[in-house]
C-alpha cells in the first residue's frame, strides 16, 4: 500500500505517562534504555514542572487545552456538582476538555492518536483514534473512529489490554503476574501502533502507554503485599518497573524506525512517582473533627460494618471483574458508597471532595451551592481560615512532624488564569514521606487520627504522583542539547 506525503513536518508524541525521571535517568546511564538514550544523545532533554504539582488530576487537561486548570476545570474523575449537590462524571457537554489535536482542519495535519490519557470518547476529526483501551485514567469507555476500527483492533489485535485498576491489596505472587500483563499491554500498544502507521498517513502520531503509570502505582516496590514475599519475589518486585520501562523503550524504539529519519520524535512524561505519601483515608476523620470542634481519638482497632466485612469476604479479582463489567454510573456509585457519604445539608458547612492525595474542600456556600448555608464574604473566609488551621493542628504521633505541607486556596494557586471555573476552595496537602510507617496524627485541639493502612498504602498503591515530569526530544532539525 502506498501511501501519500506532504512537504508537512511529521511529528511523534510518545508519553510514557507517569514514569519517573530520578528512575528513568538512571535506567538511561545504567544502559537499560538504549532507545531513549539514543534518542537523549542525537537530541535535547529536560524536566517538565506541571500543574500536577498542586493537583495532581490537572496535568494532562491541561496540556490538551493549553489552559490552566482554573480555565479548564478538570481535577478529577468524579466532580462534584453544586448544582446537583452531588459527584458526577464529568461530561464533554458540561466539562469541554478537547484535545487539541480533535480540533486540527480537515485541511490541517493528520493524526493517528492512540490512548492518549483523560480523553473523552473518540469523535469524527481530521484523523484516526483508539481511545480509553489501554490508558491507566480511563474517562469513558474504549471507543474509536471511525467506528468500525476498535471492532477490528479487538479481532486482530486483542481486547483492551489494562482492565480497571483494582484498589485493594495484593499478593506478591499476583503482582508479579500483573507486571507480565502490563509488560504484555506494552506489546499492544506497538502493535496497533504500527498497524495504523503502515495503513495510515499522517502528520501527528501520538500514543500513550499506560504500563509504567499503572505498575508505579501498584509496584513501586516490594512494599505493601497482603503476604510476607520470599527474597527472590521482594527482588522482583522491586524491579517490575525497570522490567515495564525495559518493554515500553523497545517498543518506542520501533515505532521511532517505522517513523523514519525525517521524524521529530518526543518521548515525555508529564508528571512522575514517587512511594506512596497520600493519607487521604484520614482526610475525612480530620475534617469532621475540625467542623464539630470535638475532641476524640480514633480507636485502636478500626470498626468495621457489616457491608465491609460482605466485601471483604469477595475476593479482589471476582470483586474488580463484577465492578469492571457494571455501567462506568454504577461503578462510580460503588466508590462514592465507600469513600464519601451525605450528610444533612441543612448542617453541613462543608465537604471532602472525590479525590486520592490532596484534600480538597468545598464550603456549602449560599449561591452556589443549591442547598448552601454558609454566607458568602466573611463567614466564608472564616470558615476556610478554621478548617486550615485545623488541619495545621495535627502533627506524627511518634515524630512531631506536621501533617500539613501547605494549605492555600484553591482560587490562589493560579492567579494568572484568565477565565474561572470553580476549583475546591480550600487544598491541603501533606508531607512528602512515605505513608508505609505512619502510626498516625494527634491535635490538641481534636484528639489522635490514625492510619489504619500502618504496613500498608492506601487503594493498596505503594506509589503515588509528584508534579515533575521530563521530556527527550529529538529527530529531523532538532539541535542537541
Amino acid at each position: 500500500m502506498t501511501i501519500a506525503t506532504t512537504s508537512r513536518p511529521k511529528l511523534m508524541l510518545l508519553a510514557i505517562d507517569a514514569s519517573p525521571a530520578e528512575r528513568i535517568d538512571s535506567w538511561i546511564a545504567d544502559g537499560s534504555l538504549p532507545n531513549l538514550a539514543a534518542l537523549r544523545a542525537s537530541g535535547t532533554h529536560g524536566r517538565i514542572n506541571s500543574t500536577a504539582e498542586h493537583l495532581i488530576g490537572t496535568a494532562w487537561p491541561t496540556f490538551h487545552t493549553g489552559l490552566l486548570p482554573p480555565e479548564h476545570g478538570w481535577t478529577f474523575y468524579l466532580t462534584w456538582r453544586p448544582d446537583l449537590m452531588r459527584f458526577v462524571r464529568p461530561t464533554q457537554e458540561w466539562l469541554p476538555i478537547h484535545p487539541f489535536y480533535r480540533e486540527f482542519p480537515l485541511d490541517g495535519p493528520r493524526v493517528i492518536a492512540i490512548d492518549v490519557p483523560i480523553t473523552y470518547a473518540a469523535r469524527p476529526f481530521n484523523g484516526i483514534e483508539l481511545c480509553g483501551w489501554g490508558t491507566h485514567d480511563k474517562i469513558a469507555r474504549p471507543s474509536s473512529f471511525p467506528l468500525g476500527l476498535g471492532d477490528r483492533i479487538r479481532r486482530e489485535i486483542g481486547p483492551p489490554p489494562i482492565a480497571d485498576e483494582a484498589a485493594d491489596r495484593q499478593s506478591a505472587a499476583s503482582l508479579l503476574a500483573y507486571r507480565d500483563e502490563l509488560i504484555a499491554a506494552v506489546d499492544w500498544h506497538l502493535r496497533a501502533g504500527l498497524t495504523l502507521m503502515r495503513e495510515h498517513p499522517w502528520d501527528l502520531f501520538f500514543l500513550g502507554f499506560g504500563s509504567l503509570h499503572r505498575c508505579g502505582h501498584k509496584i513501586w516496590n516490594h512494599l505493601g503485599t497482603t503476604d510476607a514475599p520470599t527474597a527472590e519475589q521482594r527482588d522482583e518486585l522491586d524491579d517490575a518497573m525497570r522490567q515495564v520501562a525495559l518493554a515500553t523503550d523497545r517498543a518506542v524504539g520501533a515505532l521511532i524506525a517505522a517513523a523514519g529519519p525525517e521524524t521529530r520524535i518526543m518521548t515525555f512524561s508529564l508528571h512522575g512517582m514517587v512511594e506512596n505519601y497520600s493519607l487521604f483515608p484520614l482526610h475525612q476523620r480530620m475534617l469532621d473533627r475540625i467542623l464539630s470542634g470535638e475532641r476524640r481519638d480514633d480507636p485502636e482497632v478500626p470498626p468495621r460494618s457489616t457491608a465491609s466485612r460482605v466485601r471483604e469476604a469477595i475476593p479482589l479479582g471476582l470483586r474488580s471483574r463484577l465492578k469492571n463489567a457494571l455501567p462506568m454510573r454504577l461503578q462510580d456509585q460503588m466508590t462514592l458508597y465507600w469513600r464519601f457519604r451525605a450528610g444533612d445539608w441543612s448542617r453541613t458547612r462543608a465537604i471532602l471532595l472525590a479525590g486520592d492525595l490532596e484534600a480538597l474542600i468545598q464550603v456549602n456556600l449560599k449561591g452556589r451551592e443549591r442547598s448552601g448555608i454558609v454566607e458568602p464574604g466573611p463567614p466564608y473566609e472564616a470558615l476556610l481560615d478554621e478548617i486550615a488551621a485545623g488541619f495545621r493542628s495535627f502533627h506524627d504521633l511518634d515524630s512531631g512532624e506536621p501533617f500539613v505541607r501547605d494549605a492555600r486556596r484553591g482560587q490562589a494557586i493560579w492567579p494568572e488564569a484568565v477565565r474561572r471555573r470553580p476549583l475546591p476552595d480550600l487544598v491541603v496537602w501533606n508531607q512528602r514521606r512515605s505513608s508505609f510507617g505512619i502510626r498516625g496524627f494527634a491535635s490538641e485541639r481534636y484528639g489522635i487520627v490514625r492510619n489504619y493502612d500502618l504496613g500498608f498504602f492506601p487503594d493498596g498503591r505503594n506509589g503515588h504522583h509528584v508534579g515533575e515530569g521530563w521530556f527527550i526530544a529529538g529527530g529531523a532539525d532538532l539541535p542537541r542539547a
